[in-house]
């Protein structure tokens, strides 16, 4: 297992640095001055020299290449760069919006994968009854319904109208500033863990060992506790996983709607400010956080089946 996770880790190099390249191309080729976008205050023209100057600082008047290998060392060592608005350190704008963004990526997850393998589970053990067919429908109505329109009729239900929960911000923490971002969250993610799980638990169901296993005489209990769960739960385990990749990168519709100060919300306003090294270090974060839960998931593998091996 140590052998195929430090290859797992040394293939990662790459799709990381080939990302890192993407994104700096993308921004580099931006048409338009940065400096005209966060030294202008609010006046018509800038001085030519004070525009210079913060080109000079910035390295903007450099060769691409220069920037670009700037850049890379400067990640090797651990350093994203400062933010442009608030000459804060990327590194830090980013690890101060994450202990918000994960609070939010577990509580969404939780919800999700309990009520996602929960309703599947409940519809593959009655397949063809009218209740399969009820279940079945509201999981595509998850699947389907957009995020920010779900959001927003909570928000309007139950934080407007009703008022009985925050309709947006963070507060000091409390747990009901989470719910509608969080249920919002997970009620997306679960439909299509529920079909998955469905399916998965089907096909378990009519091997060969399950039906050994009802001829011995087995309760349905025993059945599904030992056989059904833990074969079917590795396709929806990679669901799982990259789910949870994709919430802890943060969730920008959600984060925006609910003006939750995750990572999200951060990488929105980076890109509206056109704050270079702070988009830069987000994405960064995100392909970190993707690889990281990827290699996470794979290893989960082995404890759900003993028959996988990593040689």
């Amino acid at each position: 297992m140590l052998r195929y996770l430090i290859r797992r880790v040394v293939l990662a190099v790459p799709v990381l640095l080939g990302i890192t390249s993407i994104t700096f191309v993308l921004l580099w080729v931006i048409p338009g001055d940065l400096t005209q976008q966060f030294l202008d205050p609010k006046i018509g023209t800038i001085d030519a020299e004070v525009v210079e100057a913060a080109r000079e600082r910035w390295g903007l008047n450099d060769p691409f290449v220069v920037q670009y290998g700037r850049y890379l060392w400067n990640v090797v060592r651990g350093d994203l760069g400062v933010t442009y608005v608030t000459n804060e350190r990327v590194r830090d704008a980013i690890l101060s919006r994450l202990p918000a963004t994960a609070r939010l990526a577990l509580a969404a997850m939780t919800i999700s994968t309990l009520l996602g393998i929960g309703a599947g589970l409940f519809t593959a053990l009655r397949r063809g009854s009218y209740l399969d067919t009820a279940g079945m429908v509201v999981t595509l109505f998850g699947v389907s319904i957009p995020t920010f329109w779900l959001g927003l009729l909570l928000m309007w239900g139950l934080g407007v109208r009703w008022a009985v929960l925050p309709a947006t911000g963070y507060g000091r923490g409390e747990l009901s500033y989470l719910v509608l971002p969080a249920v919002t969250l997970g009620l997306s993610y679960a439909g299509a863990i529920a079909r998955l799980t469905r399916s998965a638990t089907l096909d378990v169901l009519g091997a060969d060992y399950v039906r050994t296993a009802r001829a011995k005489g087995a309760t349905q209990q025993v059945i599904v506790t030992r056989h059904v769960l833990t074969n079917a739960m590795i396709p929806v385990l990679t669901l799982i996983g990259v789910n949870l990749g994709g919430l802890m990168a943060g969730s920008v519709v959600v984060e925006t709607i609910f003006a939750w100060p995750g990572i999200g919300q951060l990488l929105v306003d980076a890109i509206q400010e056109r704050n270079l090294f702070l988009v830069q270090g987000c994405v960064l974060f995100f392909a970190v956080i993707f690889t990281m839960v990827n290699v996470c998931v794979d290893l989960a593998y082995g404890f759900l089946d003993p028959r996988i091996r990593y040689d």
